[in-house]
């Protein structure tokens, strides 16, 4: 019997280890850091070691630690020239900051639907959306897969536009061996604690490539100012924000980043041995992995296929509240994620934005900008059809492996299997009487 319907649930609290995994080195880490950090000054030491680090292990040789990934992705939109009334191509299934960082820009985020294999930009899709605007391409390394960044790029340099990669969920990750982070004309990542390479709290890191853009944003980074180097002039340059990162959280992440190769590792055999012990099991689509990347499994996206348990005649919403409902109940935390595409949020559809409808009616933008969802079909139906496991857990970095794998598949065994005739039934109360 199910455990939603009262039966016992399959498994017990504490079966996965939480994340971040936290070691005795990054404790040792954090309170180094604290007796270093006083007197206080900027920058400190423990940032610009895991500057220099995260510059190491991507190969991108200006590095800028902030306070948030949303923060990273502000200076990276800064640094690639984006101004006023300019527009910036970014994936329509996504988290919020993939696009809200275009707007601190006072410029136009532009929508892109979803490649239906790899949940990240189409890169069919973009060249449709380039207009004489278009400054940059956001691509989002979406649930720890990389995106094709060969096929962006070939479109980036045809229409001289720059490729800013967004790594936040996929640190540790590689597309043709190169590592996340490097994949764009520049990059910015998030350290929160949920993250593949975490700051415990919050944090961020920027990269490029280019000493200009370097120099950009550092003066986002902090109050518009040239800094580091030399003494303080408190003359702004431009406008500028406080987006300086925690000393505490740099040397957590710092400590994380020596073990983040290791830790990607266990990740990729972890996501893999449950897509082998999914396989085969009906009502689900487990995640694609090219063979060109690798996957990381921030989070591990499942489609919900109704149809194949002969549920047509019933709404796919119904069948995946459900399944979530009778998976929580057996003690796996699934839930969805981002349950409309971006365009969908309200900021897009009344378009209030700064108020007075700024950076849309400020006039420097091009008239006419509004946001149907319905343009972006693949990304309505994943956010319809999408159950994720790792959001609040995370289980699958170290110290879990391969059993608690198969533990999770025989949840999803049970319920899709064993019990079916109960989901069914549980589907059809959810749907309610009209159906």
């Amino acid at each position: 019997m199910l455990a939603v319907d009262g039966g016992a649930p399959l498994l017990s609290p504490g079966e996965a280890a939480p994340w971040p995994h936290i070691t005795d080195a990054d404790r040792k880490a954090v309170l180094d850091a604290m007796d270093g950090a006083a007197p206080w000054h900027w920058p400190m030491r423990t940032v610009g070691d895991l500057e220099a680090a995260w510059a190491e292990y991507t190969g991108m040789p200006h590095v800028l630690a902030a306070n948030s990934g949303t923060a990273a992705l502000h200076m990276a939109i800064a640094a690639a020239g984006v101004e006023p009334g300019d527009e910036v191509l970014v994936p329509a299934d996504t988290f919020l900051a993939s696009a809200s960082c275009v707007l601190q820009a006072n410029a136009i985020p532009v929508f892109v639907d979803t490649d239906p294999t790899t949940f990240n930009i189409d890169p069919a899709r973009i060249e449709e959306r380039i207009t004489d605007r278009t400054r940059a391409v956001v691509a989002v390394d979406l649930n720890g897969l990389p995106a094709d960044y060969d096929a962006l790029r070939a479109i980036t340099d045809r229409h001289g536009l720059v490729l800013i990669e967004d790594a936040s969920q996929a640190h540790g990750a590689e597309y043709k061996g190169r590592p996340v982070g490097s994949l764009g004309t520049l990059s910015g990542a998030s350290l929160n604690g949920s993250k593949t390479l975490s700051a415990l709290g919050e944090g961020g890191l920027f990269a490029t490539r280019d000493e200009e853009q370097h120099r950009l944003a550092r003066r986002v980074l902090m109050f518009g100012e040239e800094l580091p180097g030399q003494s303080r002039d408190y003359n702004a340059r431009i406008m500028g924000w406080n987006y300086r990162i925690d000393v505490l959280a740099a040397a957590f992440a710092r400590s994380q980043l020596t073990r983040l190769p290791r830790m990607s590792r266990v990740r990729q055999a972890n996501g893999a041995a449950l897509t082998r012990a999914l396989a085969g099991v009906p009502g689900i689509r487990t995640p694609a992995v090219p063979a060109d990347r690798t996957h990381v499994y921030f989070f591990y996206p499942l489609l919900v296929v109704p149809e194949e348990l002969g549920l047509d005649g019933l709404p796919v919403a119904a069948f995946r509240d459900a399944l979530a409902r009778a998976v929580n109940a057996e003690g796996l935390h699934i839930t969805r994620w981002q349950p409309q595409p971006v365009p969908g949020q309200t900021l897009f559809q009344e378009l209030r934005g700064y108020g007075r409808g700024c950076p849309w009616s400020c006039g420097h933008a091009r008239p006419g900008h509004h946001y149907d969802p319905a343009q972006y079909p693949v990304s309505e139906e994943v956010c319809l059809r999408r159950l994720v496991l790792g959001q609040s857990l995370s289980p699958f970095g170290p110290p879990n492996d391969a059993t608690t794998m198969h533990r999770y598949a025989e949840v999803l065994y049970k319920v899709l299997v064993e019990e079916r005739d109960g989901l069914v039934a549980l589907t059809r109360r959810t749907a309610g009487p009209a159906h």
